[in-house]
């Protein structure tokens, strides 16, 4: 690549270099999405520049602030930011507004929206799984909220679980889901889909499931990647669930922001491989 890895980052949000696009988060050296969107630049002959920056809990706001004086035009926002973002902007779509879930962000009007709930649909069609089918949601955060109301406005019934049951209870009440029940265990009996939304991969934290109680056909999805921090599909494999991490989610997401900012049609496959 033209581009140098150096600008990969990650930064501490008051070192941030001058660029154009970013993606903040705590935790973020993980993150992948400086490469794939260097990428796409650089296959598209556009001279932009994208890192990654760390931003601890409770210093958002002041960061943004400091990246949009130092003249970045977009976001892209990860764990655990995706909701306190929401008080710096000054708008987002209506879908965004509704969940309390933003993931990338136009700095110029500090527009915010949600491309995690049309890009997890769309990796779903790729799974090749029946319409309707059950689904156990793992978690009651940013990405679960918008995740499951996407799932619900699609038909899926839905079982809801987070480590603190009254979050999830919450979601389902507040979000007005439709065939969707708050569970106080992670029951997978029946559920053709179970979708990790929490941050248990990062951390490197178990989650009480029994892979035995799974119905044949069953998909372990996780909306995190990397294969090297994933207990959550390693014991869903042992137990003979087919396992499937967040790298199209990342690259399905990463391309909607890329066409939001650059007005450009994204090359899929040069991101594909960029990730790989």
């Amino acid at each position: 690549m033209g581009i140098s890895k150096e600008l990969d980052g990650p930064f501490p949000w008051r070192e941030a270099p001058v660029a154009d696009y970013a993606v903040i988060g705590d935790p973020i050296s993980h993150s992948r999405s400086p490469q794939m969107h260097n990428a796409a630049y650089q296959a598209l002959g556009l001279t932009l520049r994208y890192t990654s920056v760390h931003v601890p809990r409770g210093e958002v706001t002041e960061a943004l602030d400091h990246l949009k004086g130092l003249g970045y035009k977009g976001i892209n926002v990860t764990v655990p930011h995706k909701e306190e973002v929401i008080d710096w902007l000054g708008d987002c779509d209506a879908f965004a507004s509704r969940v309390r879930s933003v993931n990338t962000i136009r700095m110029a009007d500090k527009f915010g929206f949600n491309t995690d709930a049309p890009a997890f649909m769309e990796t779903l069609r790729l799974l090749n799984l029946p319409p309707g089918t059950p689904t156990l949601v793992l978690g009651a955060g940013g990405s679960s909220r918008a995740i499951a109301t996407a799932l619900s406005e699609d038909g899926y019934p839905l079982h809801i679980w987070n480590r603190t049951p009254g979050k999830a209870r919450a979601l389902v009440k507040e979000l007005d889901l439709e065939d969707a029940l708050a569970i106080d265990t992670p029951d997978i009996r029946g559920a053709g889909l179970i979708v990790n939304a929490t941050s248990a991969s990062l951390a490197g934290e178990r989650l009480p499931i029994n892979w035995d109680d799974a119905i044949p056909g069953a998909v372990a999805y996780d909306v995190m990647y990397g294969a090297a921090l994933n207990s959550f599909l390693d014991e869903a494999s042992l137990g003979g669930v087919r396992a499937v991490d967040g790298l199209a989610l990342l690259v399905m997401q990463g391309a909607l922001a890329f066409e939001f900012w650059v007005k450009k049609n994204a090359p899929h496959e040069v991101m594909w491989e960029a990730v790989r």
